[in-house]
């Protein structure tokens, strides 16, 4: 399967107004649109006391969902849809079938947080996990392409899963379902991380770097990462403070670890579409190595998390979006944007702020969120001014 399909261009003429010309261009404008107002209405219950969720809901329960349901699957359908599409060589899901889909996702954000009735939120939420599912499912199977199948569709069959125990936790229903949900979620996005990361960061180092390299890659390292996962996500599940916790923790970043030295490269720094790929899959190596801390110390449980969501998932996402983004719409991943680099390095200073600060100056805690929250928020406002047409208007002509 060549990897190169993140610089193929639409081939056909496009219309001007092309939003739902590729699953990419909807998703991504939501989902970098999403980041700013999802991160301001909690920055408005965190600092305000502005209400977001349920009275049942904590309303840190309400920002954890909507950062991986909301702004996570958003990002992952947008790039699912693109992908498979140049996997298959079928034709993408586009025009009206990508407006409905796009839609439901962007009522289930609504419908949460005018806290409507659990029943009506949950049924349009598994509404859009089914028809990304179809999607993502149909043209995989026809293609005969069993592994990605395999990978890819039964991950987004898992995320709708983990949607539905969230929603059944929220109702009382199942009593664990809040933290399975979530954590099932959180998880499942860093497992697309490994298996994407493990395709595309050695590629895009080969061929971008500007010198002649080959960079390592190892089936044991695969699949220690991958076993690791799972045995962490079944800990975290069953036995969330537990020597098995942080076994799994350790044996996961440990074989980040060794990729993350395979794939470091001379010159990496100059290229803002590889090194922030490299960066996120270090920060969710310092998540890991938080969260065994955690687990045997006790604390340092929201550095862990905001390592690996913030740091990890904040900025492989914003790399990808802005890689396929480029690629597909004909323009350069070569010669990216100036005002990428300044991007990827403020979100990187607001990773720090968010994980370290308040761990090591408590006293800073609440200052340490605000700042980050704000970065954040410009982060992505700047992201999706300098996108934003390239999503709705035309591709370019080479």
């Amino acid at each position: 399967m060549s990897i190169s399909v993140l610089q193929i261009e639409e081939r056909k003429p496009q219309k001007k107004f092309a939003l739902f010309e590729m699953g990419f261009r909807p998703f991504f404008l939501l989902a970098s649109l999403y980041a700013v107002i999802s991160t301001g209405l909690w920055m408005a219950a965190y600092a305000g006391g502005f209400s977001l969720a349920p009275q049942s809901l904590p309303a840190t329960y309400w920002h954890a969902h909507e950062m991986i349901f909301g702004y996570g699957l958003a990002v992952v359908s947008g790039f699912l849809l693109t992908v498979v599409h140049n996997w298959t060589n079928l034709p993408p899901l586009k025009g009206w079938r990508l407006g409905v889909l796009a839609s439901l996702w962007l009522a289930g954000r609504i419908l949460f947080l005018m806290q409507a009735p659990w029943q009506l939120t949950m049924t349009v939420e598994m509404a859009f996990a089914a028809g990304l599912f179809t999607a993502t499912f149909i043209p995989l199977y026809r293609a005969k392409q069993s592994r990605n199948l395999y990978i890819f569709a039964s991950k987004v069959a898992l995320f709708g899963i983990a949607n539905l125990l969230f929603y059944l936790g929220m109702a009382g229903i199942f009593t664990e379902g809040l933290r399975w949900g979530l954590y099932t979620g959180l998880y499942l996005l860093v497992a697309l991380i490994f298996t994407m990361g493990r395709r595309v960061i050695p590629f895009f180092i080969e061929k971008g770097i500007g010198y002649p390299l080959q960079v390592k890659n190892s089936k044991v390292a695969d699949l220690t990462s991958l076993f690791g996962l799972l045995g962490l996500w079944m800990s975290e599940l069953f036995a969330p403070v537990s020597a098995w916790t942080i076994g799994f923790a350790l044996l996961t970043a440990g074989a980040q670890i060794v990729r993350l030295y395979w794939w470091y490269a001379k010159g990496l720094w100059s290229k803002p579409l590889i090194w922030v790929l490299w960066s996120a899959l270090a920060w969710v190596t310092i998540g890991l190595l938080f969260k065994a801390w955690t687990e045997w110390h006790g604390q340092m449980a929201l550095a862990a998390w905001h390592s690996i969501a913030y740091g990890g998932i904040g900025m492989v996402t914003i790399g990808m979006m802005s890689r396929a983004s480029l690629g597909h719409t004909g323009r350069s991943v070569f010669e990216p944007p100036r005002l990428l680099g300044p991007i990827f390095l403020l979100l990187m200073v607001g990773a720090v702020i968010r994980s370290f600060f308040p761990v090591l100056l408590p006293e800073y805690h609440y200052a340490a969120v605000v700042v980050s929250m704000s970065i954040w928020m410009l982060v992505f406002s700047a992201f999706f001014m300098l996108f934003a047409y390239k999503w709705v208007g035309p591709s370019k002509r080479r």
